[in-house]
């Protein structure tokens, strides 16, 4: 009885010994066929979601730079503005001096436009590099491979209303499309 026991225990450690090896050989040939592009796939997916919220922050202090400074900008125009009307309804008569201010006021809000522009545009480059890659990454999400060979698992109820396992290792001859 204890031989019996002995041998039962080494054909079911040398049979698990089997099935490890022979799962291990499948995941490495489906690993040459392509068959991990889906685990990095995945992979990629869960780092732009965690990269998205930083993209989200960047683009609000961009926005709000950009707001901030267009509003700069429109004060230093009012500010050439008033000193053009002061000057023409002849309210102040230094014109010399108001020309100096008009032209510091004008310059300041040219500056102040090209920053807020050279903003914007760094906001729809990162948003449009954003879309480009999302677009890739959805992409290589379609190209969805049809595995077939490999090991099955299924779960459920028998004729007999009892609850059944099945694990098998096959190769599909076709696929019946049940589901879209």
């Amino acid at each position: 009885m204890n031989q019996l026991t002995g041998r039962l225990v080494g054909y079911l450690v040398a049979g698990a010994v089997g099935v490890g090896l022979l799962l291990y050989t499948f995941n490495q040939l489906d690993g040459l066929f392509g068959g991990n592009q889906e685990a990095a796939t995945s992979s990629n997916s869960r780092s732009r979601i965690a990269l998205h919220d930083a993209s989200v922050r960047w683009h609000k202090k961009l926005k709000d730079a950009e707001q901030r400074i267009q509003q700069q900008a429109s004060a230093s125009h009012a500010l050439a503005s008033e000193l053009r009307t002061a000057l023409a309804n002849g309210t102040r008569i230094d014109t010399i001096q108001v020309l100096v201010e008009v032209a510091r006021a004008d310059s300041t809000a040219f500056v102040q436009c090209s920053v807020a522009l050279r903003t914007c545009q760094q906001r729809a480059e990162s948003a449009e590099q954003d879309a480009d890659s999302l677009k890739t990454a959805l992409q290589r999400q379609l190209k969805v491979r049809d595995h077939k060979c490999g090991v099955y698992i299924g779960a459920g109820y028998d004729i007999q209303r009892r609850q059944s396992f099945n694990v098998s290792l096959g190769c599909r001859l076709f696929r019946l499309p049940l589901l879209p």
